[in-house]
C-alpha cells in the first residue's frame, strides 16, 4: 500500500511539473539550440534560400566587428555605472521610506512610478525630452544656459551617457521596492540597541543596515548586471542605435544584424555571445555571494 501511495504521489508530482518543463523546453532550450545552429551558418533568414555552413567564422568575425568591439564597449559602460548607482541610490531611498518620514508614501509612489512603465515607453518619453527641440534643451534656455543646449542623443560625446543615465532612472524605483522589503526583515531591537549603546545613525546604517541586507544587495546587483547586459528597448526607443552605431549595445546590434541587415548568422552568433556573458555574470555573481557569505 505504502509503495503505490508513493507512486501516485511521484505521479502527482510530475504531473504539475511537465507542462511547465514543456514550456522551458519550446521557449527556452529548442530556440538556444537553433540559436546556436544558426551561429555555425551564413543565411539571410528569408526561408527557402541557401544556407552555408561556416563553422566558427560568424563569431571570428563578431571579435573582428569594430561596431561589436564598440557595442561590447557601451555594454560595459552601462553595466559599471548601473551597478554604481542602482543600488545605492536605491538603499539610500529604501532607508529613507522605511524611517516613515512624513509624506514617505508619496515618495515611495513618485519613486516607483518609473519601473511601472515599459521601458519602451520610458524611451519615448526622455526621447521628446532629449531631442534637439525637447523639454530640456527649452529648459536650458529658459534659466540662460544657452551654451549647454546641444542634441543630446545625436552629439557623439552625450549620446551614450545619456542612455545610461535613463537606464540608471528608470531602475532605481525598483531596486528600491526590493532593498524596502529587506529592511522590513531586520529586527528593530537591533536598531534600539545600538542607539542605546549612543550609536549614531550612520554607524547604525554601516554595522547594522548593510551587514543584514548583504545577500539582497548581492541579489540586486546580479540582477543589475545581468538587466543592463539584456537592455535593449531603451536604446531601440531613444536612438536605434544611432548617431551611426555610437550607442549600440549588442541587443541592438543583434537585432540589425539579424533582421536589418539580413546578416543571421552573425546576429545569432552576438545573441549566444550575450547569452555567455549573462551566464558567466550570474556565476560569477554567485561566487562572489557565496565567498562573502562564508567570510560573515
Amino acid at each position: 500500500m505504502l509503495k503505490i501511495k508513493s507512486r501516485k504521489i511521484k505521479a502527482g508530482i510530475m504531473l504539475f511539473i511537465v507542462p511547465a518543463l514543456l514550456i522551458y523546453v519550446v521557449f527556452q532550450i529548442i530556440p538556444i539550440i537553433g540559436a546556436v545552429f544558426f551561429s555555425l551558418v551564413d543565411w539571410n533568414g528569408i526561408a527557402g534560400s541557401d544556407m552555408t555552413f561556416v563553422g566558427l567564422k560568424n563569431y571570428i568575425d563578431a571579435f573582428h566587428d569594430p561596431d561589436v568591439i564598440l557595442s561590447l564597449k557601451n555594454m560595459a559602460k552601462m553595466v559599471i555605472v548601473s551597478v554604481l548607482f542602482h543600488t545605492p541610490i536605491a538603499l539610500l531611498m529604501a532607508v529613507a521610506i522605511n524611517s516613515k518620514c512624513r509624506g514617505y508614501r508619496v515618495f515611495k509612489a513618485l519613486f516607483f512610478v518609473p519601473t511601472v512603465f515599459p521601458l519602451t515607453a520610458v524611451g519615448l518619453m526622455w526621447y521628446f525630452i532629449f531631442m534637439p527641440t525637447g523639454a530640456f534643451n527649452a529648459l536650458l534656455q529658459t534659466v540662460g544656459l544657452d551654451n549647454l543646449v546641444t542634441s543630446w542623443l545625436v552629439n557623439e560625446s552625450t549620446a551614450m551617457n545619456t542612455i545610461v543615465f535613463v537606464n540608471v532612472w528608470a531602475g532605481v524605483g525598483y531596486y528600491m521596492v526590493i532593498l524596502l522589503a529587506g529592511l522590513t526583515t531586520i529586527p528593530e531591537d537591533l536598531y534600539e540597541a545600538a542607539a542605546i549603546d549612543g550609536a549614531s545613525a550612520v554607524q547604525r546604517f554601516f554595522n547594522i543596515t548593510i551587514p543584514n541586507l548583504k545577500p539582497i544587495i548581492s541579489m540586486c546587483v546580479m540582477m543589475d548586471i545581468i538587466g543592463s547586459v539584456k537592455v535593449f528597448d531603451l536604446v531601440f526607443a531613444m536612438t536605434q542605435g544611432g548617431p551611426n552605431g555610437l550607442t549600440n549595445l549588442p541587443t541592438t546590434l543583434m537585432y540589425n544584424e539579424a533582421f536589418k541587415y539580413s546578416h543571421y548568422g552573425l546576429g545569432s552568433a552576438i545573441g549566444i555571445l550575450i547569452m555567455v556573458i549573462c551566464t558567466v555574470a550570474t556565476f560569477a555573481s554567485n561566487f562572489v555571494s557565496a565567498k562573502v557569505g562564508k567570510e560573515d
